[in-house]
Formats: structure tokens, C-alpha cells, sequence
């Protein structure tokens, strides 16, 4: 109830802000840009195509070996839905769940929560990588002043935290999380079955912590494929907003074309929660564009573009989410009982 309140006034806030810029900026400037773009719009939807393949390869590698008869597009198709209901409500809150309940029993249940569980680690500490890089360069590279250099700073210190304290909870096998859990069920809880079925299920947590440690300790080449997914899927996402700013006229270089990707990226971690990333994505991109140079109706429009090609790929994983519905109803459906009358 509270992520679906939180995704509702996130929303409403986001149309608001997303209204406000786009009548700042002029539709007709922003459609000049668009009608620029043309069918090199079918460019940036096979850029962002790669994106999704690279996260679903990696996520094929943070499954058991023993497990991956499950298949990539199996997971690519499940990747799609989960994204697609996550981009349109409360982001990975809904997004991860979905994935692993569009898996169904393809997959076992302690398979697909330590895989994706495994899999957004590595995403989130690659994207942490990539905002600190982008937030170093900004501060040295550009006359950053007031509430935008200290949001920049409080960013760069917030991703150093998340990093160093990844390394050393996982290089030190540190079951925080099963170990939070029992000391607030045995501070919280008196009744003893009460207590002793909690402790059951943290055990299923434990599991999963000596998953994530046997992964980064004990499987080198998965974690080494599973890096360069991770540094592929960013590098792809630089690559698409330089095409994209090119494509409408805007002269920038790729080193560019990094930055805006790293601000976006810390963009997408800090408003996860909104809907589409509606208004933000908008009103974040055009004072960046600013920042660097550009005319903010370059930044709007950029943002404009990544929300159509957003909504192209929440399209596919609406209909990848609906046949999963319709084989698993299929699958659920009693077969007609034998009748006689049927060989007349």
C-alpha cells in the first residue's frame, strides 16, 4: 500500500514538473528536434536493445551453472516485463519481484532470488562507479557553484560509501542481514513459535548471503563476464546519448557524452521510485545541458527521446507479461473430462 501511494504522488509530481519544463521550453523547439531525429530513431531503439541484452546475459551468469537450462531469452523476455510494470509504478520494488514470479517454475525459487539479488549488487556498484566518475570530472572540469556543486559532492560521497562498504561486507562475509534480523525477532518477539518461525525463514537469508560471498570468492570467470556485461550496458548507454544529441543537431564529444550518462545514471538511482522517471529526467537533463554548454531545449528533447524509446520497451514487456498470463492460464486450465458423445 505505501510503494503504491509513494508511486501514485511520485507520479503526480513528476507530470507536474514534466508540464512545467515542456511548456518552458516550447513544443515547437522540442519537435524541431524530433522531426531532426527521424528514422534515426531506430538507431537509438537497437542501442537500447543492446542494453537489455547485456543485463540479461549477466543475469544468466549469476544463475547456478547447473541452473542455466532456463535459457537467455527466457530471461530476456522476463527481464522486459518486470521492467516494463517497474517503469510504469514504484521502480525495482515491483520490477525484481515480477521477474522472478514471470520465471514461475522454470526456474527454482532459491535460484532466481540469489541470482537477481547477485546481479542488481553488481549493477548497483557498477552505476555507483560510473556517477563517481562522472561527479570527479564534473567538479574538476567545469565552475560548479552553489546547491548544485554540494549535490554533487553529497553524491560522489554517498556512491564512496556504497562502494567501500560492499567490498568489505562481501570480502569479509559479513551476514549483516541475517544477523540484524535475529537480534531485532529476539529483541521484538516473545512468543517462542512466533520466534522460532521467523528464525526458520532468516535461515533462507543466511542461504542467500553465502550465495552472494561463494559468488564473488569462488567463480571468477562468471564475475568477470558479469563486470563486462555491467561495463558494456554503461558504455552503451554513453554511446546512445551521443548518436542521440548528434542525430539532433547538438555538437558535443563522446567524453561529453559520458557525463550526461553519469548524471543520469545518478539521476535514475535518486528518483527510482518515479514513474517513468517523468519530469525529472526533463528538468535533470536540460540544467546538465545547460551546465555543459548546450541549449537546454537539446536536454529536454533528449529526455523527450529516451522517454518514447522507454515507453517502445515497456510496450514489448506489457505483451511478453500478457502471453506469460495466457500460457501459465493455459497450463492451469483442467482438461475437458473424456466423453463418449465426442467420437460421434
Amino acid at each position: 500500500m505505501k510503494s503504491r501511494l509513494l508511486a501514485i504522488l511520485s507520479a503526480i509530481i513528476g507530470l507536474a514538473l514534466f508540464i512545467y519544463v515542456i511548456r518552458q521550453t516550447g513544443l515547437e523547439e522540442i519537435g524541431g528536434r524530433l522531426h531532426q531525429l527521424g528514422f534515426g530513431f531506430v538507431l537509438i531503439l537497437a542501442i537500447s536493445a543492446f542494453r537489455y541484452l547485456t543485463r540479461s546475459l549477466s543475469w544468466l551468469r549469476c544463475i547456478p551453472p547447473e541452473d542455466r537450462h532456463i535459457g537467455f531469452w527466457t530471461l530476456w523476455r522476463a527481464r522486459l516485463a518486470g521492467e516494463a510494470i517497474g517503469d510504469l509504478t514504484a521502480g525495482p520494488l515491483v520490477a525484481e519481484p515480477l521477474k522472478a514470479l514471470v520465471l514461475g517454475d522454470k526456474l527454482s525459487l532459491a535460484a532466481r532470488v540469489s541470482s537477481l539479488t547477485v546481479e542488481n549488487i553488481t549493477y548497483t556498484v557498477s552505476s555507483c562507479v560510473m556517477v563517481m566518475a562522472g561527479a570527479i570530472a564534473l567538479l574538476t572540469s567545469f565552475g560548479l557553484a552553489g546547491s548544485l556543486r554540494v549535490a554533487m559532492l553529497a553524491s560522489l560521497a554517498a556512491v564512496v560509501v556504497v562502494i567501500v562498504a560492499s567490498v568489505i561486507v562481501i570480502g569479509r562475509r559479513w551476514k549483516l542481514g541475517s544477523g540484524i534480523a535475529t537480534l531485532l525477532a529476539r529483541t521484538l518477539i516473545r512468543d517462542k513459535s512466533k520466534l522460532a518461525n521467523i528464525e526458520s525463514k532468516i535461515v533462507h537469508l543466511a542461504e542467500l548471503e553465502e550465495y552472494i560471498f561463494d559468488f564473488f570468492a569462488k567463480r571468477p570467470a562468471d564475475f568477470f563476464l558479469v563486470i563486462l556485461c555491467q561495463m558494456s550496458f554503461h558504455f552503451a548507454g554513453v554511446v546512445e546519448i551521443f548518436v542521440t544529441m548528434k542525430l539532433i543537431g547538438a555538437n558535443l564529444s563522446f567524453a561529453t557524452a559520458f557525463l550526461m550518462e553519469s548524471v543520469n545514471r545518478a539521476l535514475n538511482i535518486a528518483f527510482v521510485f518515479v514513474p517513468a522517471m517523468v519530469g525529472v529526467d526533463e528538468l535533470g537533463t536540460r540544467e546538465l545541458a545547460k551546465v555543459l554548454g548546450f541549449a537546454g531545449t537539446d536536454g529536454v528533447a533528449l529526455a523527450v527521446i529516451r522517454k518514447i524509446r522507454m515507453f517502445c520497451w515497456i510496450g514489448c514487456g506489457l505483451v511478453f507479461l500478457l502471453a506469460n498470463q495466457k500460457a501459465k492460464s493455459k497450463k492451469q486450465k483442467p482438461e475437458k473430462p473424456f466423453d463418449q458423445h465426442d467420437l460421434a
